[in-house]
């Protein structure tokens, strides 16, 4: 009776060993906008997803924010400007290019908070 629990537990830890999950991806900002705050995140895509997703918030109660965000190939493929009072919300996909991306945002004379994320979900 040891021996078959022994052999079942074996196999049932060799297929849960053999399953290879796909690298989580979720960078991004979660932070105060302030007058001449500013902030970029580079992102090396270089696994098997199909997508990926820019999703989030913006919310400006004074200025103004720019978002921005560039393919490898140096391509703009996500831009806005945020112009207070206001709030944008955020949920795109875009086709994966292997390298880095890049996400910036940059705050003229701006005052909110900006929770803006790239993901692979």
């Amino acid at each position: 009776m040891k021996t078959n629990i022994l052999i079942i537990i074996t196999l049932i830890m060799a297929t849960f060993a053999s399953c290879e999950n796909e690298p989580y991806i979720h960078f991004g900002f979660d932070s105060p906008v302030t007058r001449d705050s500013k902030g970029m995140v580079v992102v090396d895509i270089s696994h098997s997803c199909d997508r990926i997703y820019l999703s989030g918030s913006i919310r400006l109660s004074e200025g103004e924010v720019e978002v921005i965000l560039v393919n490898p190939g140096g391509v703009v493929v996500f831009s806005k400007t945020l112009v207070a009072p206001d709030e944008l919300n955020v949920n795109e996909s875009f086709d994966v290019t292997y390298g880095y991306w890049e996400l910036k945002y940059l705050s003229n004379n701006g005052k909110g908070y900006i929770d803006l994320h790239i993901s692979n979900f």
